[in-house]
Order: structure tokens, then C-alpha cells, then sequence
């Protein structure tokens, strides 16, 4: 196995995880203050982010989308730099979930009916890729942090939020069908709060091991010479 050192992360790269958080935080004030801007006689527990999306099209819900996904596609490039268990799989989930984002804000949905248009078709297909590809990401990078040592509580956030996110979108189609949309927009924002922090923890984490994949010719701290990288089996 090659001992060759990789360059020191770069002085923007230090910057991801703060910025990170910082699309994480805009998406969620996006999320919590657009139904008292739009409209405050609607519910933002009846009514979904993307109603309110519809009724204020280019604002501050579709700009956060926006902003998060590209940031998901930044986080992307660096972990596959540095980390090798980002590959393959993970690499294919993490960018379905910043496409279906960037598709989503781009795309609009139809305000607030039930005969919807193509692009409102476009519009859920695309949030329905994204709100599944992140929690199917976190399941299995979470499986391929456990041999990377001092990642215990990561792993453990990585697997709470996915389940989470998972769990809330159960909840979310059983309430789209059976449930005549009862509740739908609080359980999708308890969804979106778990995939948005999922991404923040797992950003954190590919920026505090950045300097250890420096001094490693594997992605994985702790990797020895001669051992198979971690999260490749």
C-alpha cells in the first residue's frame, strides 16, 4: 500500500462545515418563518414547505433549497477526496439527494391543489429522490465508520437521524394517502430537520478528519499499512 502523503486540506475547505451549518440553519428558518411571511392564516402543519414554496416563488424556501443542495454537492467533493468510504455508493446517494434539492427549488410545484401540473410532477419525484437518498447515505456510511476509531458518536447520530428521516417518510406517505394530509406539513418538517442535521453531522465530521486523511495514503483515520481501506468491503 502507497505511504504517499496527500496534500493538507485546503484554507476553503476548512470552511465547510461552518458553511455547511449555515445552509442548514438558512433552510431552516426558510422552513419555520416562510408560513408567517407568506400567509399566516395557513398552517404550517397542513400544509407542506413546498405549498409554501408555490406561493412565494424565488423566495427565501426555494433559495435555501437551493443553498443546501449545492453545499451537499460541495461536501460531496470533499469527502471523496479525503475519505474513501464516501465512494461508491454513498458518492451515488449524497448527490441524488443535492440533485433532487436543486431540482426541487428550480422546479415548482402547483400552490395549494390537488390536479397538479408535469413540473409539479417533476417537483415531487424530485423531493421524494432526495427525502429517501440522504437517510440511505447516513445508514451506510454510518456502517462504514465503524472501524474508523473515535467515530462512535457520529455513528450514532448518522443512524438516529437516518431512522428518523426514514420513519418520517413512512409517516409522511401514509398521511399523502390514507390520511387525507393530516399533519403532513409538521411530520415532513420533523423529516427535513432530521436530514438537514444528518448532513451537518456528517460534515462535521468530514472536516474535523481532513487533517488525519492528510497523513494517510487511505481515506479512514487509523488505517494501517497492508489493511484493506475501511468501508470498502
Amino acid at each position: 500500500m502507497s505511504t504517499r502523503r496527500r496534500r493538507p486540506p485546503s484554507r476553503l475547505s476548512r470552511f465547510l462545515a461552518p458553511a455547511l451549518w449555515g445552509a442548514v440553519a438558512l433552510a431552516a428558518a426558510a422552513a419555520v418563518g416562510a408560513p408567517l411571511d407568506t400567509d399566516p392564516g395557513l398552517s404550517p402543519f397542513s400544509l407542506t414547505v413546498s405549498d409554501f414554496a408555490a406561493l412565494d416563488r424565488g423566495g427565501l424556501i426555494e433559495t435555501s433549497m437551493a443553498v443546501l443542495g449545492v453545499m451537499s454537492f460541495v461536501l460531496l467533493a470533499v469527502g471523496r477526496r479525503w475519505l474513501t468510504g464516501v465512494r461508491g455508493l454513498p458518492s451515488v446517494l449524497l448527490a441524488a439527494w443535492g440533485l433532487g434539492l436543486v431540482v426541487a427549488a428550480v422546479v415548482p410545484t402547483d400552490p395549494l391543489t390537488t390536479h397538479l401540473s408535469g413540473s409539479a410532477y417533476v417537483h415531487r419525484y424530485a423531493s421524494i429522490m432526495a427525502f429517501l437518498a440522504l437517510p440511505l447515505a447516513g445508514i451506510v456510511l454510518a456502517r462504514r465508520l465503524a472501524a474508523a476509531p473515535d467515530a462512535g458518536r457520529t455513528i450514532r447520530w448518522l443512524r438516529l437521524l437516518s431512522t428518523a428521516a426514514l420513519a418520517g417518510a413512512v409517516v409522511m406517505a401514509l398521511s399523502a394517502g390514507p390520511g387525507h394530509r393530516e399533519l403532513i406539513g409538521l411530520v415532513e418538517r420533523v423529516l427535513l430537520g432530521s436530514e438537514v442535521v444528518l448532513l451537518g453531522v456528517f460534515g462535521h465530521y468530514v472536516q474535523r478528519r481532513m487533517p488525519l486523511a492528510a497523513r494517510t495514503s487511505d481515506g479512514w483515520p487509523g488505517e494501517q499499512a497492508g489493511r484493506k481501506p475501511i468501508g470498502q468491503g
